[in-house]
């Protein structure tokens, strides 16, 4: 007898290729070792290695193991080699920009406190050695903080035109991953269509992360990393069901 290596079919003598796949046949079967299970310490060290990505921790893996969800609460502080998400230029320029309202705010407000109280409109009962001192003291203060809110305000432009840049790129990269990235393509390439859903997960994003390296030399690697992570599911859909 004859068998296909790929769909696992018997065939009669005579027959040496598959009419499924197109496969040739072999004579004989070679045994599959079974997939070792993912055992609670193999859980604990993946969502570990993935949490200092500072990548998202797939539902699958909390699956694998009971009460994983308790192994990392929100108390617990960023390991050595932890990455931190990455804040793109819009977001660093909002920063900025609610920084700068605040800072100018407080300021000006405070300014015109002290300019009332040194005028003796606001009276708080101090000597006159002490009104200087406040007066001076406070006034410095507030003007500080109107020069480091025009400062924020001069850096929120300056990453609002980076984000227009920023967006660009991250519009173009994404075209071209939807474009040239397919899910069957790269499951058969990677060989996953009897991998559990976490490997392919991580196997799927190495090779998408790669695959854009290449095409986008000199990327960010958080921008990147946050990047596949917004796009994946457009990729990968059975992950949605």
């Amino acid at each position: 007898m004859a068998w296909c290596p790929k769909c696992k079919c018997e065939y009669v003598e005579g027959v040496t290729i598959c009419a499924d796949c197109g496969c040739e046949l072999v004579d004989k079967l070679q045994e599959e070792e079974p997939e070792p299970e993912l055992t609670q310490q193999d859980a604990l060290a993946m969502i570990q290695a993935v949490k200092e990505s500072g990548k998202d921790i797939p539902e699958e893996l909390f699956e694998e193991m009971e009460g994983a969800e308790e192994f990392f609460s929100d108390e617990d502080e960023p390991s050595a080699g932890y990455q931190s998400p990455y804040v793109n230029n819009e977001e660093k320029a909002e920063e900025n920009r609610t920084s700068a309202y605040t800072l100018l705010t407080v300021g000006g407000a405070g300014l015109i406190v002290i300019a009332l109280f040194f005028l003796g409109i606001i009276d708080f009962g101090t000597s006159l050695t002490n009104k200087y001192m406040i007066t001076g003291v406070m006034g410095v203060l507030f003007i500080l903080f109107i020069v480091m809110g025009i400062v924020s305000l001069k850096n929120s432009k300056i990453l609002t035109k980076k984000a227009h840049k920023e967006n660009n790129l991250t519009a173009e990269i994404k075209k071209w991953c939807i474009d040239n990235l397919k899910e069957k393509e790269i499951d058969q390439l990677l060989s996953l269509e009897q991998q559990s859903l976490e490997l392919k997960y991580f196997q799927r994003f190495d090779y998408m992360k790669k695959a854009i390296q290449k095409q986008f030399m000199n990327l960010d690697e958080s921008y990147l990393d946050r990047l596949i992570e917004e796009v994946y599911a457009d990729i990968f859909e059975e992950e949605n069901e």
